[in-house]
């Protein structure tokens, strides 16, 4: 069979069962992940060690380097891998070996994902998932030629068809359709990637910050974050002094003002770096998703291992007729999430056109859903609520009467919790089930039921004692279960009935 299938595929060289290793300048890569922090540990030996070490910071500059040269030279000359007929062999350990033994016929996904030194240097990661686990660590050629890696993706597809019963000409006829570029069943230009990123309001900057001061605030003074050594630091004290509190209270509101600000600035440049030039194609088995700037994703989702999807909106994305849609994958996504966006930002007809394809129906909503029992949101707050009372009495007694003003605070909460319970709805409509969650961030929850694994009800000591439950249902490969809060037991008993087929 090899042999023909090598006729099948011209790819496929005489040398594709020996011994192979990765890329040599997967060396600089591994190099450039870890030097950042031992750069950064050596400056702390430097400024703030102990005396007798800090003379000696370039010699151990220079072993540390060498050192982990040397490591990763080994790890790299101690990794191979062979494309044998049957399956895919992986070697790897420096002392303990571990030969890993992939079947072609097992091997669910073959995604490839490029970072920015990777594609400078025209490298890719292979990774190979296998159904095993949602980890997508199943088979990782971590740094290849860009050519080797198309060229291994193809190759391990084509006897995947073949092992599975396809005849090697069929199969070779789908692998070159699915190489060739159709029309894309979703993409997104510039405006809609930057109008994504609107939506999307982040404090990454205050991360990074936050990170790179975790890291250096051996740099730092002591009192940093006091706020009149801040003000100082600008030359705002004196200013900030001299104003009065209609002022002041304009300066706060200023600041919260830029906070806004920058938090959108972080949400359309994180999002602009992770959905830029991103493309949906419908292929022979499922949905390829090519995305990114900087991180370069090539992601393939086969149709059968598509769990549920997930539409996600908000008050005012949905009003301006904007969706999210991810679909709940047993393949894990390049940043090791089981839920792969497959359109961060379209339209309601985008949205029902790539939900058509994967058998999943959207037929209900909001409005036609049944709400769970009012409990859900004041039976938290009967038993929670005097705690945090109580606390800030106590506070304003013993330390500032200031504190008193959090007081003003209190009827949020009761607020937010009834809008999280208007919000939270479900329904079963023959063979689907849609759960509801989230006021402000909305999520539609899309479950055939052929997909469900099992279903809990749960009761605590209070909720069994008013007569209602939490229906837990598991998912294949996801961690958390779909929940639906506060239902009468005898709706949860027959709900369960229904999700498993017991009659």
């Amino acid at each position: 069979m090899s042999e023909a299938l090598s006729q099948a595929v011209p790819a496929i060289s005489p040398e594709a069962s020996t011994e192979r290793r990765l890329h040599p300048l997967t060396l600089l890569l591994n190099l450039a992940r870890q030097l950042p922090q031992a750069i950064i540990g050596l400056i702390a030996l430097r400024l703030s060690g102990p005396d007798e070490l800090r003379g000696w910071v370039a010699l151990i500059a220079f072993v540390a380097v060498v050192a982990l040269f040397g490591t990763e030279l080994w790890k790299w000359w101690r990794f191979s891998y062979r494309l044998d007929p049957q399956e895919l062999r992986i070697a790897s350990g420096i002392i303990n070996r571990n030969v890993r033994s992939i079947p072609y016929e097992r091997i669910q996904d073959v995604n490839l994902e490029q970072g920015l030194l990777a594609r400078v240097l025209g490298m890719a990661k292979l990774r190979l998932e296998t159904g095993s686990s949602g980890s997508g660590d199943e088979g990782v050629l971590d740094s290849v030629d860009l050519a080797e890696a198309e060229r291994l993706r193809d190759v391990i597809r084509l006897r995947k068809a073949v092992q599975a019963g396809v005849a090697e000409p069929e199969a070779s006829s789908a692998l070159a359709s699915a190489e060739t570029e159709t029309a894309p069943v979703f993409e997104m230009d510039t405006r809609r990637v930057l109008t994504a990123g609107v939506f999307n309001f982040s404090l990454v900057f205050f991360a990074v910050v936050g990170a790179l001061v975790n890291n250096l605030d051996f740099l730092l003074p002591g009192d940093i974050w006091n706020p009149r050594r801040m003000l100082d630091l600008f030359g705002f004290d004196d200013l900030f002094a001299a104003l009065d509190i209609a002022a002041r209270i304009l300066s706060v509101i200023a600041a919260l003002f830029s906070l806004l600000v920058i938090g959108l600035l972080g949400g359309i440049i994180r999002t602009g770096l992770r959905e830029h030039g991103f493309r949906l194609d419908r292929t022979e088995t499922g949905f390829r998703r090519r995305r990114g700037l900087i991180t370069l994703t090539d992601v393939v989702m086969p149709l059968h291992r598509i769990q549920a999807a997930v539409i996600a909106t908000g008050p005012v994305r949905r009003r301006l007729g904007w969706f999210e849609l991810k679909v709940h994958s047993l393949a894990s996504d390049s940043d090791k999430e089981s839920d792969h966006s497959v359109a961060p930002l379209a339209h309601e007809g985008e949205v029902r056109a790539i939900l058509g394809a994967t058998g999943i129906r959207w037929d209900t909503d909001y409005p036609a859903m049944r709400a769970v029992d009012p409990a859900m949101w004041w039976v938290p707050l009967a038993f929670a609520l005097p705690v945090p009372m109580i606390g800030i009495g106590i506070s304003a007694t013993l330390a500032n009467p200031w504190l008193a003003l959090l007081y003003a605070l209190v009827p949020v909460v009761p607020l937010i919790c009834w809008l999280q319970w208007r919000a939270h709805r479900y329904a079963l409509e023959g063979s689907q089930l849609y759960v509801r969650d989230g006021f402000w961030a909305q999520r539609l929850t899309l479950l055939p039921l052929r997909r469900v694994q099992s279903v809990d009800i749960r009761q605590n000591a209070v909720s069994r004692f008013i007569g209602l439950s939490e229906v837990q249902i598991g998912v294949a490969g996801r961690t958390a279960p779909v929940t639906i809060h506060a239902l009468p037991l005898d709706d949860a008993l027959a709900l369960r009935s229904r999700l498993l087929g017991v009659h």
